[in-house]
């Protein structure tokens, strides 16, 4: 169960067009990308049209009878949160560009390692700055860098952030 549950059931909800497409993220896609982490929940980023069809997702699975709470949906045992593309340019285009794999036995997306670095370097909690000491050293470095000059913010926080990062390592 578990993860693999996750997976599929990701699949199944973009077959039947709750979703027009996903890519994992967070801690997992951590994983993926790098050793093997604990982490609490499975980060989905979703593709949606509007505000109405987020609601209608959450609709299906509590009809469905998937025990939600706070942000998370229960997907067996495996607590889901959804995260949808209009929250941010970058969060829509990390779902675009994510690559498609197998992972445990499933096809699925993952973010792509340079958005990966991006999106952890906007949440850039103690734990993502760690986590992105290890990726840099796998990341296509001008791939990094133009897509951070892409979604940086008017403060340059990204740009800011990333130079704090080389400066540790």
């Amino acid at each position: 169960m578990g993860i693999k549950e996750a997976l599929a059931n990701l699949n199944e909800i973009k077959n039947a067009g709750l979703i027009q497409d996903y890519a994992i993220g967070g801690g997992y896609a951590v994983t993926f990308y790098d050793v093997p982490q604990a982490t609490y929940d499975l980060d989905v980023f979703v593709m949606l049209s509007s505000e109405d069809e987020y609601h209608r997702l959450y609709e299906h699975f509590k009809t469905n009878g998937a025990k939600i709470e706070c942000t998370y949906i229960f997907i067996g045992d495996m607590p889901v949160q959804f995260l949808p593309n209009y929250i941010s340019p970058l969060c829509h285009d990390a779902i675009k560009e994510a690559k498609q794999v197998e992972f445990d036995g499933i096809r699925t997306r993952f973010v792509s390692l340079e958005y990966l670095i991006l999106l952890l370097l906007t949440s850039f909690r103690p734990k993502d700055r760690i986590r992105i000491g290890r990726l840099l050293i796998k990341a296509d470095s001008n791939l990094l860098l133009s897509l951070i000059k892409r979604f940086d913010d008017e403060q340059k926080t990204l740009s800011q952030r990333y130079k704090s990062i080389l400066e540790r390592t």
